[in-house]
């Protein structure tokens, strides 16, 4: 037990439910418990992660200690009478998807349902798929755990596999997001799990959150479709399911609201039990599969490479085409008239796209093994493109067999913290370079600052190649520039 100054023995009689905020340890002293429809027994330890909370309901009479903040003491249980009862016609279901916005219990009603499930010798399984707030595997991960036997914590839980998408946010990963969620759900239906219940984020709302889930639930074709509402919010995204997906609306629990800051701790508390586990890595990117990064699987092109040198006055560490794009890779990030010289090259050739490597230190990134299985997490401290080196860290959740990376989106520190992200599509291209803002660091330059560039054509190139006097760009065209966002 953490400082034992911060330890309070508690005693609760029968009938009753105390509520407990993490961070913190439960410990059953006497009598029997229920958390979350799953029985604990005498001297069972529970770990309470930060920011949740957790309704210890008293079968009988019971004696605990605890280092986590105690809460209000509730007679009678907590559990809403529609969970008991959607539980029961779970036990009935194939696939169950949750939805709801933050904070209405999306999450405890998944994992109340899995445990009523595993009461009742089923094999149910949790496709956890809120990729901010990752309760089954690290952070920014869909994660699948399997249960054999009903669990208070999410914590309990050991993931069977995960699908990496790399950011605390589905925005700009809509396809990641589905195409995780159906691989997770099928893995658990083959391992012959059943129920498959499915958590989601609490993006709800405008045309991305209605997205989203409709076209999880097309991909998914749950059995039930739970609706976690506070009004009618979730409106528009019932009247979009398919007529023969059942719908079952619920009310969220009053005692669901968190502070506002309870979800970047608990952030910061799933990157740094990975950080606990970190070892060292060095990877020989030549002989692993690249996910997620077209920009840097290029074919070299040593004619763009030297004009990109004359024009912007750095040579790129890897220069060529991908498809229709035009690629040049720099150490480091160039100044805002070397990049628009290096822009109106690579326009001569395709979409233009420049990456600098400077900008993806510290990246999270994924770790599959040879066979596409999800290995573990990392963080990215060098990456040399000309020797196929990439230098960093990992936590590996399953075997060591390094088959492939997927480049992620957060960049953390040295302690595994965020302190920053690149956007989505940095990698891939945008198909306009009139999207791009032209950055330093994460803050974008404001529009009255946009370079004014017109597009280069092969002649311009040409003359790029052969002087270093490289033509000034004109303000016939305006466009604004960025090392890329979306």
């Amino acid at each position: 037990m953490p400082g034992d100054s911060a330890v309070e023995e508690v005693e609760l009689p029968g009938g009753y439910t105390l509520m407990v905020r993490g961070p913190g340890i439960v410990e059953l002293l006497e009598g029997e418990v229920e958390v979350f429809g799953a029985r604990i027994s005498r001297g069972r330890r529970l770990q309470v992660p930060e920011g949740r909370v957790l309704p210890l309901e008293a079968i009988s009479d019971s004696f605990l200690r605890s280092s986590a903040e105690p809460g209000e003491v509730v007679k009678g249980s907590t559990v809403p009478n529609s969970w008991a009862e959607l539980a029961e016609e779970a036990l009935e279901a194939r696939k169950i998807l949750v939805i709801g916005a933050n904070d209405t219990g999306k999450s405890s009603l998944v994992l109340y349902a899995a445990n009523r499930a595993a009461r009742e010798g089923r094999r149910p399984a949790i496709v956890d798929a809120d990729v901010g707030q990752s309760d089954v595997g690290p952070l920014g991960t869909i994660g699948m755990a399997i249960l054999r036997e009903p669990a208070p914590t999410y914590s309990e839980l050991e993931p069977a596999d995960a699908y990496f998408v790399g950011d605390k946010s589905p925005v700009g990963h809509l396809l990641p997001m589905i195409v995780g969620s159906r691989l997770m759900v099928d893995e658990a239906l083959e391992a012959g799990a059943a129920p498959v219940l499915v958590n989601t984020t609490g993006l709800v709302e405008g045309s991305v959150g209605w997205a989203l889930k409709v076209h999880k639930i097309e991909a998914l074709r749950p059995d039930l479709l739970v609706l976690i509402e506070r009004e009618s919010e979730l409106e528009h995204i019932a009247r979009s399911a398919p007529r023969d997906v059942k719908i079952v609306r619920l009310r969220p629990p009053a005692s669901m609201r968190k502070d506002r800051g309870w979800r970047m701790r608990y952030r910061a508390a799933n990157l740094s039990s990975l950080a606990a586990r970190r070892a060292p890595i060095e990877l020989d990117l030549r002989s692993l599969r690249i996910l997620n990064a077209s920009s840097l699987v290029l074919e070299e092109d040593a004619e763009l490479a030297r004009r990109l040198e004359v024009a912007a006055g750095v040579r790129p560490v890897a220069a060529g085409r991908f498809g229709e794009e035009a690629v040049a890779v720099f150490r480091d990030r160039l100044e805002q008239q070397s990049f628009s010289y290096a822009s109106a090259v690579l326009r001569s050739y395709g979409e233009p796209r420049i990456v600098t490597l400077d900008r993806l230190v510290g990246l999270y990134m994924g770790l599959i093994d040879g066979r596409g299985r999800f290995a573990g997490v990392g963080r990215m401290t060098d990456l040399d493109l000309r020797s196929g080196a990439l230098r960093g860290e990992a936590a590996f959740i399953g075997a060591r067999d390094v088959g492939g990376v997927v480049f992620g989106y957060l960049i953390l520190d040295d302690q595994w913290q965020e302190i920053g992200s690149i956007r989505p599509g940095y990698f891939r291209s945008d198909r306009s370079i009139s999207k791009y803002v032209f950055s330093t660091g994460f803050q974008s330059i404001p529009s009255s600052r946009a370079i004014s560039l017109r597009p280069c054509t092969p002649m311009a190139a040409s003359a790029a190649s052969s002087s270093t006097n490289v033509p000034r760009p004109s303000t016939s065209s305006r466009v604004t520039m960025a090392a890329p966002t979306r």
